[in-house]
């Protein structure tokens, strides 16, 4: 068939949702595109056309996008398509298995578009450096061709439906004796084969196929298959010839995967010395890949480094998962000193790694506008803004990474404050007047004062426990609610409480509250060390902290502080069964 003037793009995508929008995206660029929903499908189409570049998704039913990459190298024809692979996976481990199977190219779909697009014009650009193996009319592909011998007309039909339904070009027969007369006259890649027959059984088409495999080097794998199952038919069958043998009881699904990995073999044993230097040609190829996108426009390069960026970002938030792990484990909070020491300096190495990368790309970006500002486009102008403003998010992801390292370091410091008389009620107001932007008018506050305001304590330390609690009680109220904070006199404590009608703590949750990093805020919104250090710093208080709470119904906190506390650091242990204070969530 002709070939377009533009160049031909095959999608390769299960989802008609996907193959669309990639479609879409690639026909406004020029681009003239064919779609197939499955790798098997794909390869048929090679023997009608060869495409200028392959869009491929890593997951796809029957044959995956990295077994089809494989293929297409292997086979001298098709080794110099470029082949661009999308997934949904963004680990490095993915991208690697990806580009070790075959493909030039490894792009996320969640990736941007520009981003793409440079990707496809750049691997184009490779394709027209590179001269056709072949003639472009020669058939690249041929669809595998099998032999099925069974004399039951029924199973006969069925399997050839099954098998001709995965794109193999399927031929039937119900003797042994027909089966190798159609093999002497054509060629198979692979012959399934009853065990129980009669006159000629499969065991004796087995010999006569290994024979003639032999003589006349066929390159034809033979599959047994069989409703007598017994290890000695087994036994027999292999021996006879059989490359592998499959139940008739067997899930057809796994007769498929058997005929797959047979076929996948053949071709394997076929052309292994092409895999050996087809191999060390990608590895070379890759290496240029590379080499070429380190010189990519300054677009693809400043997007690389945001990737880096965000790479570096997940990293430190992998420092604190496993940083937490120790702290559960931790029983003493003069140990979790020394481990907060260690974290912070390990969060330290990869911030300061971020902090350069994104002054860097600052510079970068005023460096163009001051010196290429007249000369850019709008659209130009506009790409740069849509980067400033990832830049801002790393900036904000930054931030939190900060306020993690201070709240760790008052986890660990709970004995650096004074002791003072603290007016508690002020201190509430305080609060309040702090997250006044957040209330507003769509939280009621209604104060419930019954004690005398002043407790001797460590002021800033029981600021900061207010502070959590008042946050918690705003960031549970989704719309409009109200907030009661009332303090009492109760057996020699001062009482706080904070009650909210908000949406509750589900009760699988709540004897998680005092872990630390343990929160149910969305990710970004919450350290999970508030409740932690309120839990420590009102035990080092000989206090007592409990929530009682009803998912849907609201959360009530309620904070017992002695009126008559410890006034010596050597009164105040922080560790220690006898030193441990209430810490309960009643349901």
């Amino acid at each position: 068939m002709s070939r377009p003037a533009d160049p031909q793009i095959l999608i390769i995508e299960d989802s008609p949702t996907q193959a669309i929008r990639l479609q879409m995206v690639l026909e406004a660029e020029g681009f003239a595109t064919i779609v197939a929903d499955s790798a098997e499908k794909a390869l048929a189409l090679f023997a009608e056309f060869r495409p200028d570049l392959v869009v491929v998704d890593y997951h796809l039913p029957g044959i995956q996008g990295d077994e089809f990459c494989r293929q297409m190298r292997m086979n001298i024809n098709t080794q110099s398509i470029p082949i661009l692979m999308l997934t949904i996976d963004q680990t490095a481990a993915a991208e690697l298995h990806g580009l070790q199977s075959g493909a030039d190219d490894y792009v996320s779909k969640s990736e941007d578009t520009d981003i793409l697009m440079l990707r496809v014009h750049a691997l184009l650009r490779k394709s027209r450096q590179r001269a056709s193996v072949i003639d472009g009319d020669v058939s690249l592909y041929n669809r595998a061709r099998i032999l099925i011998v069974d004399d039951s007309e029924t199973y006969l039909t069925f399997v050839e439906a099954q098998l001709a339904q995965e794109g193999y070009d399927v031929f039937t027969a119900t003797t042994g004796a027909e089966a190798l007369g159609m093999m002497r006259g054509e060629a198979f890649d692979l012959v399934l084969v009853d065990l129980v027959m009669p006159e000629m059984d499969g065991v004796e088409v087995c010999r006569e196929l290994a024979t003639q495999r032999l003589a006349r080097e066929l390159p034809v794998v033979i599959l047994m298959i069989s409703a007598h199952e017994g290890k000695e038919n087994v036994t027999r069958a292999l021996e006879a010839g059989a490359d592998d043998f499959v139940g008739k009881s067997s899930d057809f699904a796994v007769v498929k995967a058997r005929v797959r990995a047979l076929l996948r073999r053949k071709f394997f044993l076929e052309q292994n010395r092409r895999i050996l230097e087809e191999f060390k040609a990608k590895e070379m190829e890759m290496l240029r890949a590379r080499a070429e996108k380190e010189a990519a426009e300054a677009r693809a390069a400043l997007a690389e480094e945001l990737r880096q960026a965000n790479r570096e970002l997940e990293d430190t938030n992998q420092r604190l998962r496993e940083a937490q792990i120790q702290l559960v484990h931790s029983e003493k909070m003069a140990s979790l000193g020394q481990l907060v020491a260690g974290i912070a300096h390990e969060i330290n190495n990869p911030l300061s790694f971020v902090v350069s990368h994104v002054y860097s790309m600052d510079k970068w970006m005023e460096r163009v506008v001051e010196e290429d500002g007249e000369r850019l486009s709008e659209e130009s102008l506009g790409r740069l803004r849509k980067a400033s403003a990832r830049i801002a998010d790393i900036v904000q992801g930054l931030d939190r990474v900060k306020s993690l390292v201070v709240k760790l370091r008052t986890f660990s410091r709970l004995d650096e404050d004074e002791w003072t008389t603290t007016d508690i009620h002020d201190a509430i107001e305080t609060v309040l007047l702090f997250l006044h932007y957040r209330i507003k008018d769509r939280i009621e506050v209604v104060r419930d004062y019954r004690a005398d305001a002043e407790l001797y304590c460590r002021s800033g330390q029981v600021n900061q426990v207010l502070m959590n609690i008042i946050a918690n009680a705003v960031d549970a109220i989704d719309d409009t609610g109200t907030i009661t904070v009332g303090t009492a006199l109760r057996d020699g404590f001062f009482e706080i409480s904070v009650r909210d009608s908000g949406r509750g703590i589900p009760a699988d949750v709540q004897q998680k509250l005092f872990d630390p990093f343990f929160t149910t805020k969305p990710v970004g919104q919450g350290t999970g060390l508030g409740l932690a250090i309120s839990y420590g710093i009102v035990r080092a208080h000989h206090g007592s902290i409990a929530f009682d709470s009803v998912e849907g119904e609201g959360t009530t906190a309620i904070v017992r502080l002695p009126l008559d506390p410890p006034r010596t650091q050597d009164d105040l242990p922080l560790a220690g069964p006898a030193a441990a204070p209430e810490k309960r969530v009643p349901s």
